[in-house]
């Protein structure tokens, strides 16, 4: 039976952590055995009480680490990867909503040669010009991801990573793209890095232009960073490979196409607006993360 660990970071999620909490513990297991939900948690609002409440109602084992202090994601990432126990680690961000079968399929691809498994992050259908950029970019993304037409393959929201494997890695304090930066260190090792597509997980998408930007403007952030730490991904996509893989996906979604058009033109007058897109604790989106 394979022992896996879930390792949950948290900032001032308690509009979800208490779904994610439940989305876990209720998912398709089969033969897995779930040790631990682990949970690194800064936050200054609901979420310890939350967090808390649910341990009294639940058997199933949580560990909560929490701080005052806002620490950031890349040491909540190594607090949960020093303190797991099972053989793989899933890691999903505080804000998602796992389907039920994600855990099975996130472990099912794990193997001798695998590193990392990465999810297949969907948001929820939503209405405005900014959710609907949002919906059109994951398409286009996932459609990237499943032609492997780029190395960049683990996106966030939701990966497995075999634990043995995880705790060689140790992240820098201050990183941004942390999911990319394991990724790097996962094929440095020589192992492999895979995407399933059945490995669900939704969010939720864009509300605002603002909200939309910041996540635009702070992943380009955290790839260039990489590239400064000497951890650049082969991830540039040629112009003439991506607009093709552009015009696909606008046939099948050209209100989409549309909108995530309007988004990206909207980048300079936002961008100036953000705080904090270029660090660590960066800027705390309101209808997303």
């Amino acid at each position: 039976m394979t022992t896996v660990s879930v390792g949950i970071p948290s900032y001032n999620e308690e509009s979800n952590i208490k779904t994610i909490l439940e989305k876990t513990i209720l998912s398709n297991l089969g033969s897995i055995d779930l040790v631990e939900i682990i949970i690194s948690d800064d936050s200054t609002d609901d979420t310890p009480r939350m967090v808390r409440q649910f341990m009294q109602d639940h058997s199933k084992k949580i560990i909560f680490l929490h701080e005052n202090k806002r620490r950031g994601a890349w040491n909540a990432w190594n607090n949960i990867i020093q303190r797991a126990s099972g053989e793989i680690i899933i890691l999903y961000d505080a804000d998602v909503m796992p389907k039920e079968n994600c855990i099975l399929e996130l472990v099912g691809k794990i193997s001798k040669n695998v590193g990392i498994c990465a999810s297949n992050p969907k948001p929820i259908e939503d209405v405005g010009i900014p959710a609907n950029g949002t919906i059109f970019v994951s398409e286009w993304l996932e459609s990237v991801r499943k032609r492997q037409l780029s190395e960049y393959t683990v996106m966030g929201r939701g990966l497995s990573i075999r634990s043995d494997i995880a705790k060689k890695i140790s992240i820098p304090e201050g990183v941004i793209a942390i999911d990319l930066y394991i990724q790097n260190k996962v094929l440095e090792m020589g192992y492999d890095v895979v995407f399933n597509p059945n490995a669900i997980v939704l969010f939720k998408p864009a509300k605002t232009f603002a909200d939309f930007v910041s996540q635009v403007v702070r992943a380009q952030n955290g790839h260039n960073q990489l590239k400064d730490l000497g951890s650049a991904t082969k991830n540039k996509l040629p112009l003439k490979t991506a607009m093709i893989e552009f015009l696909h996906i606008a046939i099948r979604n050209p209100i989409g196409a549309l909108c995530a058009c309007i988004c990206y033109v909207m980048i300079p007058f936002y961008a100036k607006r953000i705080k904090n897109t270029d660090s660590a604790l960066w800027h705390t989106a309101q209808s997303t993360k």
